[in-house]
């Protein structure tokens, strides 16, 4: 009998049955990383040189159209912010304003974790505990600062991962990857740490995972290139505006001329200046008024317009999100009914989506830890504040009838003149 392989997706069910012979193996029960040639490292790298990451957050850095998107996906996704879903629970919005030691709030961790989410598909939430589970605070860990041990019980944190020498490096901090928790006794009181580790599925990648937008990578670096291309040319090309050539009688008449042009030139740098000749008439027999004017001119083909609109455009649809809510100029300048209809369409589908995702993380974390039911909700508020424009549970709470912000039928925008306005609840359970 052949030998099973050492990955596989099913094995036998003890139990038989007509409809499930079979049952799935967990993602757990998948051997740990290994390769032969990189036995030293104690952990699972991110891309073939441990430093895609760090790739990732660079390219944000540099792209404007890129960094616009995701900047404006945080803003929105985040909406007007976290709170609980009694308004009435004042010990749960303490808690939601003072989520961790250092007094940050639930709503400042929140954004550092959708700037990561967006930026590399993955993020990281340090836990901090006591023995007798009697508290629980979070912590938000850069994720580019993250790796995940090959035994998969740990989270490597690196300073610098360019600069890792191994597991002996003093500089890491090592932290239990949850649900296991390790205690922690350097501090002012005994407690336990964990860190969770969330990623953006993506097929073939188990342990890590990649950002919405990777197959627009390439689009991101030609956003990027192209104006650092054009900066690099304006700022190091020399294109003089024209040249001008002026017949002296002598070397002194020329330098008199060429004081007297420079005193009241007005070109900037290398750019625009005229390029002056100055030759003896005496030798050349000409007169003082043949002065020589002749205009330069520069194709304008290399800026790479079209390529660069091109890249902006491809960008968007990477992300999946919509140009007016980026803030990226279009022909049809400040569409007031544009950005409410795209409002609504992302609140329908993106950004319900992100924020059920952590509150669904957030609910089980307080549940499998403190065992308390954390009801939390994100509220939203359209781009453009105006009468005309509200939502449902508006309409229902002007006329005194009960309002339910889970109801998907409550959480429509009524816009006048458009007949499909569809929002999910912020809060999907």
């Amino acid at each position: 009998m052949a030998h099973s392989p050492p990955f596989y997706i099913y094995q036998m069910s003890k139990k038989k049955s007509f409809l499930g012979s079979y049952s799935y193996t967990p993602t757990d029960k998948i051997q740990p990383f290994t390769r032969v040639d990189e036995n030293h490292r104690d952990y699972i790298p991110f891309g073939s040189d441990n430093l895609f990451p760090n790739a990732l957050a660079m390219f944000a850095r540099k792209s404007p159209n890129h960094r616009g998107v995701i900047n404006s996906k945080v803003k929105y996704c985040l909406g007007d912010g976290i709170f609980p879903e009694d308004e009435k629970n004042k010990e749960l919005q303490t808690q939601i304003d003072s989520i961790n030691q250092e007094g940050e709030s639930l709503n400042h961790i929140q954004k550092k974790l959708y700037l990561d989410w967006f930026i590399t598909g993955n993020y990281d939430i340090e836990l901090i505990t006591d023995a007798r589970r009697s508290f629980l605070w979070l912590n938000h860990i850069d994720a580019t600062k993250c790796r995940i041990s090959k035994d998969l019980n740990s989270i490597i944190i690196s300073p610098d991962w360019v600069r890792d020498t191994g597991a002996g490096d003093k500089s890491r901090i090592i932290r239990a990857k949850y649900p296991n928790f390790e205690a922690d006794t350097q501090g002012e009181f005994a407690v336990q740490r964990s860190i969770f580790h969330g990623f953006d599925y993506e097929p073939e990648f188990t342990f890590y995972g990649l950002p919405i937008y990777i197959a627009g990578k390439d689009s991101v670096q030609i956003d990027f290139r192209t104006n650092k291309w054009n900066l690099g040319r304006l700022k190091n090309s020399f294109r003089p505006g024209a040249t001008l050539v002026v017949p002296v009688k002598d070397k002194e008449e020329g330098l008199e001329v060429a004081k007297n042009i420079k005193k009241h030139h007005t070109g900037e740098e290398n750019q625009g200046k005229t390029n002056l000749i100055v030759k003896s008439r005496a030798q050349d027999n000409e007169k003082a008024d043949q002065t020589q004017y002749i205009p330069h001119t520069t194709d304008e083909g290399g800026s790479w317009i079209e390529l660069h609109k091109q890249s902006t455009a491809d960008i968007i649809v990477a992300h999946s999100w919509y140009r007016a809510l980026a803030g990226i100029a279009d022909n049809t300048g400040f569409d007031t009914e544009r950005i409410l209809n795209e409002y609504n369409t992302a609140l329908s589908s993106v950004i319900t989506t992100e924020q059920a995702s952590f509150l669904e993380v957030y609910a089980k974390l307080f549940r499998e830890v403190v065992s308390q039911d954390l009801e939390i909700v994100f509220r939203n508020s359209p781009p453009l504040q105006d009468d005309n424009y509200k939502y449902v549970w508006e309409l229902r709470e002007e006329k005194g009838l009960e309002v339910n912000l889970k109801d998907p039928q409550q959480m429509m925008m009524i816009i006048p003149g458009v007949n499909k306005n569809v929002a999910k609840p912020q809060n999907q359970t």
